[in-house]
Formats: structure tokens, C-alpha cells, sequence
């Protein structure tokens, strides 16, 4: 009987020992801020990784197990929690896979103490914990925490005063015209000597800096430059950015700069200081108009950033001035940059922002509409919001885009819901997300000038250009009839006398055609120059049917 209750008192005690030293699974982390000696046989990370191995064989006793793999970050600072293997290890603990982590250092694991609060409330969230083999202090006491806090704090301070070292080490020698460094300058390469912190001009390479100088002052536009250094350097891919960086470095005139301040360098300049001079004053009249602030730009500038093409590349306006007039387009930024694509866009900017804006009122009024009343909302107020869309003026609804793409057959709209509140001067939802984002089927078509959009509530009203060439047309045929040589005709109007039988062809469209051009009805596709061509079909129940249609939806 008592070898019985004596038997089970010791299988009683096994069993709280074992629940009392459940296996605790233990990840090691190490971390190496620079990568110098990473590259020998054993580094730094290594000799915290063995430190760390030793402390887990020590408590192997309290069930500790060293799980396989290693997670080591070399060269990465602890000020930043974007690390490689600091993520697999987070991502590990998430999955329930970790249950203790060990490091040599607690600022192997983080310097920054707000870092190191959220990263504790994830471990903690996941029932795991770690631990510091150089450092004994128990987290589980006010006094610990205490510690360990102190610590942190000491480790952030220790980060931030050797940034500040770092950063008036390179300020005062930069003032001593020192090269602290960095990507060297073409045309110039770094001093063979080490201990002469300076840079020497590099002889070939400097005859093609002094040759973008002299295009510059030559031609005074960086896309003439661009074309002319493509001509002759075709391999190196100059961009415009990379020329106007070399066009305004100092560094070419002997000097260093940091930041705003420029300073006496110890190398030798390849460019003229006069020169230099020259083409900053050249720059400065090119940019006397900053961008978006110009009266033709106004519109546009609200739309910069925003507009993208079914590749993804964003469209940028532009302009360009003929006969007096200026055109305002809208590209595909890789037209600028690589020349002619046939994939490339080229909008006319003021139909596309007439779309955009009738869009965006149309579908916001629809959404508001649509809204019910509640929330304290009353019938009132949501007349007021639908009413003050509907007045929007161009620019007022354009800045309300948040994002624009364009496909062949479609264009998808996106609504800023913080400008949209700030328009009505309301701080709630008032329509829901989904409303915010909507699409608008539309047709284009290619032209010389640029490629025309059509949509649904497309509006064209009579064509003024159109009106003037139907009346010059009869205006035309008449003096004909009345006896009129085609060469009177001519030395009156100063056109040729083939662009006169052309635009004679207008007055013979059939009566409802010519109709719909003074009342504006004509089918928008149409232009002057297709229409006194010859692709116009001959009879006029023919014309009436291809020429008045609507738009496709």
C-alpha cells in the first residue's frame, strides 16, 4: 500500500516537473552595423551568434531548444527596423514558431526605444519573449523594465551623438574644400594618394563637360543639348536631369558645395568661372516661369502627377506656340524621354480637361443623389452639395482629382474624399468609398495634332472654324456660277487654287449635313479636311447617315 501511494507521488512530481520545463524554442538574432570584416572566416556575427549559442546550452535545463537557422543582418543599422532577417524572425514569431529570442546586445535588436516599445507589444501579443546573454535584468519587474530602458535610452542617445559627429566631421571639411565622398563628378576621378581627400580632373573626361558648357551657351535649350549629346555620346543615355546637374554643379569651377553653403574645394576646375556665370544667368531666364504658375498652365497644373496611360507612364502637359497661338498638350512622359512611340499619348489638353471636369460633376451629382438622408443630414443641405457641384467651375473640379487612367476604352476616375470635404465644408462621409472611383467609356482618335477623345455626354456645339469654311465654300461656288476665274479667286484670298476646289465641296454636302454643321450636330469624328475629301461618300442619304450620327457610347 505504500509502495502504491509512494509510486504515484513520484509520477505525480514527474509530471509537474515536466509541465514545469515545457520546451521553450529560442531564436538567435544577430546584427553588424557596417560591413566591414563580414568577409572573414570568423566575423562579429558569428562571435555574438556563439555567445548567444552558449547561453541557450546553459538553460537547457529549463527546457531551452536552439532552433535551426540563422538570423544574421550584416550592415544594416539598428535605427531601422527594415532588416532581412529581423522580418523572417518577426514573421516566425507571428506563426507561433518562436518562443524566445536571444541576443548578445540588447541594441543588436533595436537602438530606437520607440521601435523597441512596438516591438514588444508584438512579442508579447504572440506570447513570446527575449532575452540579452550580456546584460541580466528580468522584464517581469518594475525595476527591470527600468533597466532596460535606461539602456535603450543610452543606446538611442549613443546612435544620435555619433550622427551628429559624423555629420559636423563632413561640414567642417567640406569648409576646408575637402571630397567627402559619394558619387564622383564626371570629368573628374578620386586622388590617387589616400590620404589626400580631394579629387584630380580626369583628362578625357573633362573635354566632354567642357563640351555640354559650350552646346548649352550655343543652343540655350537642354532638349537641343540632349539631342546633341545623344548624337555623339549615343551610349551613355545622357538625361536632361543629369545635364542640368552638371550645368549647375559647382564642383566644375573648383568649389564644394554642402547643402546651401559653397565653399573653396582643393581640386583644380575644368570650367571658365566666367563661363560658368554665363550659363547659370542662361538657366535663370529659361526658368524666370515656374512650373504650373503659367497663365496657359493653369488648368494643367492641377492635373500634374495625376494622369496615367495604360502602361502606367504618367502624362505631363506641355505646350507649343504656333502662329501666335498656344496648343496645350498632354504626353506620355516617355515621348519626352525616348522620342517617338507609337504607343505613346498626345491629348489635347483642353478636351481632356472639358471631359474630366464634366465627369467629375456629372458622377458626384449622380452619387449625391443617390445618398440617403440620414445622419443628421438634412433634405437642405444635400440640395446645397448638389447644387455647389453643379456650379463647379473647371479648375475647381479638376482639383478635386486624386488620379486619372486612361485606356483605349476607358478612363477610370478617382476622387480626393479630403478635398471633396474641404470643398463642401462638411467633415463626414458623405458618400460612400466606392462612389468616389468611377470609370467613363470613351473613344479616341489619332490625329496629326494629337489624339481626340469623344465620350457619352460629349458637347460640341456649332464649330465656328467649321461655320466659316461652309460660308467661304458658297461664298465661293456662287462667284464661279457668276462667271469668276478660279485665278480671281486666288489672287483675292491668297490660297492655291487646289485648297479652293477642296473647300467648294462643303457647299455641295447634303442640306440636312450642312444643317447639323450650323447647328452643331454634327458628329464631332469630322473634320474640315475629311470632309472636302474625297473618302465622303457621294450620295447624300449616304452622308446624312455617316455624317449626323451620334458618338458611340
Amino acid at each position: 500500500m505504500r509502495l502504491s501511494l509512494l509510486r504515484t507521488q513520484i509520477l505525480r512530481g514527474n509530471k509537474m516537473s515536466a509541465a514545469h520545463h515545457q520546451k521553450t524554442r529560442a531564436a538567435i538574432y544577430t546584427r553588424k552595423s557596417r560591413e566591414e570584416g563580414l568577409e572573414q572566416e570568423f566575423n562579429s556575427l558569428d562571435a555574438q551568434h556563439e555567445a548567444c549559442a552558449a547561453y541557450i546550452t546553459s538553460q537547457r535545463h529549463e527546457g531551452w531548444k536552439q532552433l535551426k537557422g540563422r538570423f544574421d543582418d550584416g550592415g544594416v543599422s539598428g535605427g531601422t527596423m527594415d532588416r532581412p532577417a529581423l522580418t523572417r524572425l518577426l514573421a516566425d514569431v507571428d506563426q507561433g514558431l518562436v518562443d524566445m529570442i536571444v541576443v548578445y546586445k540588447i541594441d543588436r535588436l533595436t537602438r530606437s526605444l520607440s521601435d523597441f516599445a512596438k516591438l514588444i507589444d508584438r512579442l508579447e501579443a504572440k506570447g513570446c519573449s527575449f532575452v540579452s546573454v550580456t546584460q541580466s535584468f528580468n522584464t517581469s519587474t518594475s525595476m527591470g523594465r527600468l533597466t532596460l530602458n535606461v539602456l535603450l535610452s543610452f543606446a538611442q542617445f549613443e546612435r544620435e551623438v555619433t550622427a551628429d559627429r559624423i555629420r559636423d566631421k563632413i561640414a567642417a571639411s567640406k569648409k576646408k574644400g575637402m571630397w567627402m565622398g559619394g558619387r564622383v563628378p564626371w570629368g573628374y576621378a578620386i586622388h590617387p594618394d589616400p590620404k589626400v581627400q580631394s579629387l584630380e580632373i580626369h583628362l578625357e573626361h573633362a573635354k566632354d563637360i567642357q563640351r555640354i558648357y559650350d552646346l548649352y551657351e550655343e543652343l540655350g535649350c537642354l532638349a537641343q543639348v540632349k539631342s546633341q549629346i545623344d548624337s555623339l555620346w549615343p551610349e551613355r543615355n545622357y538625361s536632361r536631369g543629369r545635364i542640368y546637374k552638371i550645368l549647375t554643379n559647382p564642383i566644375y569651377i573648383g568649389k564644394i558645395r554642402h547643402k546651401t553653403d559653397i565653399y573653396e574645394g582643393l581640386h583644380s576646375a575644368i570650367i571658365d568661372v566666367a563661363q560658368f556665370n554665363r550659363v547659370q544667368e542662361q538657366l535663370k531666364l529659361k526658368s524666370a516661369i515656374k512650373r504650373g504658375t503659367h497663365p496657359t498652365r493653369g488648368l494643367s497644373a492641377c492635373l500634374i502627377g495625376k494622369i496615367y496611360d495604360e502602361t502606367g507612364d504618367r502624362l505631363t502637359p506641355s505646350n507649343t506656340k504656333r502662329k501666335g497661338r498656344v496648343h496645350r498638350y498632354y504626353y506620355s512622359n516617355r515621348l519626352t524621354i525616348k522620342g517617338a512611340d507609337p504607343t505613346g499619348w498626345r491629348i489635347k489638353a483642353e478636351t481632356l480637361e472639358t471631359a474630366l471636369s464634366s465627369m467629375v460633376k456629372s458622377n458626384l451629382m449622380q452619387a449625391f443623389q443617390a445618398t440617403d438622408i440620414e445622419d443628421g443630414l438634412t433634405a437642405h443641405e444635400l440640395t446645397q452639395y448638389i447644387t455647389c457641384i453643379e456650379t463647379l467651375k473647371s479648375q475647381a473640379a479638376l482639383k478635386l482629382i486624386s488620379r486619372v487612367d486612361l485606356t483605349k476604352g476607358n478612363i477610370t476616375i478617382a476622387i480626393n474624399q479630403k478635398e471633396l470635404e474641404k470643398l463642401l465644408q462638411c467633415s463626414s462621409n458623405l458618400i460612400e468609398a466606392e462612389r468616389l472611383t468611377f470609370n467613363e467609356p470613351i473613344t479616341f482618335q489619332r490625329r496629326q495634332n494629337g489624339t481626340k477623345l469623344f465620350w457619352a455626354q460629349y458637347e460640341t456645339g456649332p464649330r465656328l472654324h467649321l461655320i466659316k469654311a461652309l460660308h467661304d465654300a458658297h461664298t465661293w461656288l456662287d462667284l464661279l456660277k457668276s462667271g469668276k476665274q478660279i485665278t480671281d479667286i486666288t489672287q483675292a484670298t491668297g490660297l492655291l487654287d487646289g485648297t479652293i476646289w477642296k473647300r467648294v465641296r462643303l457647299a455641295c454636302l447634303s442640306p440636312k449635313v450642312q444643317k447639323a454643321i450650323l447647328n452643331g450636330t454634327l458628329n464631332p469624328e469630322f473634320t474640315i479636311r475629311y470632309l472636302q475629301s474625297k473618302r465622303v461618300p457621294a450620295t447624300w442619304v449616304e452622308q446624312d447617315k455617316l455624317l449626323i450620327s451620334k458618338v458611340p457610347c
